[in-house]
């Protein structure tokens, strides 16, 4: 007869039920963030610095590598003009050409003014 007895559950009316709050899970759910929110903070202040000086360390080395490409064109081109420049060549493309030195009083200097420059 026991089982029967139990067989039977009544029904509990929880209506008057309030839920009150815990003030010391609040106090240490306080207590955590005021600890653990500067040390977040202050690892994502580390972080992004990182990220900034990985990224400058990155266009530093592109604006180097272009400095050198920029000086070894810059060599090249002077070599060049050289090249084209020198006597030896100017005469031997005016002999080719037919071109002669100029004659006496074939050439006319003109003077600048002092305070002027071409």
């Amino acid at each position: 007869m026991s089982s029967l007895a139990y067989s039977q559950s009544k029904r509990v009316e929880n209506t008057r039920v309030t839920r009150e709050r815990d003030r010391r899970r609040g106090r240490e759910l306080a207590t955590f963030l005021a600890a653990t929110v500067p040390v977040a903070c202050a690892l994502l202040v580390y972080a992004a610095l990182h990220v900034e000086t990985v990224r400058v360390g990155y266009q530093r080395e592109a604006r180097m590598k272009t400095a050198g490409q920029l000086e070894e064109e810059n060599r090249r081109l002077r070599a060049e003009l050289a090249r084209a420049s020198s006597p030896e060549r100017v005469s031997a493309l005016a002999a080719k050409k037919g071109l002669r030195p100029p004659r006496p009083g074939q050439v006319q200097y003109v003077e600048v003014p002092a305070g002027e420059r071409p």
